[in-house]
């Protein structure tokens, strides 16, 4: 699969050269074939699922549903392939925000037989910097992702503190300015 995927950017990335002109999502269209107008995909199955299970879509793609929470940027519960990597699944959430510790990205997941809880730290700042994939683990149905916010000084912590620091000031001269 990641060959046909580099095979559809360099067709993409040769015909935006050759037709500037021409929107990228043009190009997108001439290489792969659309459902029909009227297919709407499922976001989930219109059927009872047990937690932590698989599920088919129409077209009889194994799926699961994962829960990503924290510094990404739509958090929530999302429905992917079964196969899904850490990369496909960031760019599913909108990858992560600015302020993530990319270091401490936590996998809880919870075995149904069972009482106990599996946690994983999985560390994606070698991915984001060299393309270690090494840490990365298989994904399972009813896996929570956590991306933690980054601790102690951040450009966004100083903008907030400093923001409501001016509004402050701002509210104390506005009164003072009325007596």
């Amino acid at each position: 699969m990641p060959f046909l995927k580099k095979i559809i950017i360099l067709v993409i990335s040769l015909q935006l050269m050759i037709f500037p002109c021409m929107p990228a999502h043009a190009a997108v269209a001439d290489l792969v074939s659309s459902p029909p107008s009227n297919y709407k995909p499922l976001p989930g199955p219109n059927y009872p699922v047990d937690k932590g299970a698989y599920f088919t879509d129409d077209f009889g793609n194994i799926l699961m549903v994962v829960n990503v929470l924290g510094q990404v940027n739509r958090p929530g519960q999302t429905v992917v392939r079964e196969n899904v990597d850490f990369a496909e699944l960031l760019s599913i959430v909108g990858d992560v925000r600015e302020n993530a510790n990319l270091k401490k990205v936590i996998v809880a997941r919870h075995i149904p037989d069972s009482k106990v809880a599996q946690v994983f730290q999985i560390d994606l700042k070698k991915f984001y910097k060299k393309g270690d994939e090494s840490d990365f683990i298989a994904l399972k149905p009813n896996d929570t992702i956590i991306v933690p916010e980054k601790s102690g000084l951040t450009v966004a912590n100083i903008a907030q503190v400093t923001s409501i620091l001016f509004t402050g000031v701002s509210y104390y001269v506005f009164l003072n300015n009325l007596k």
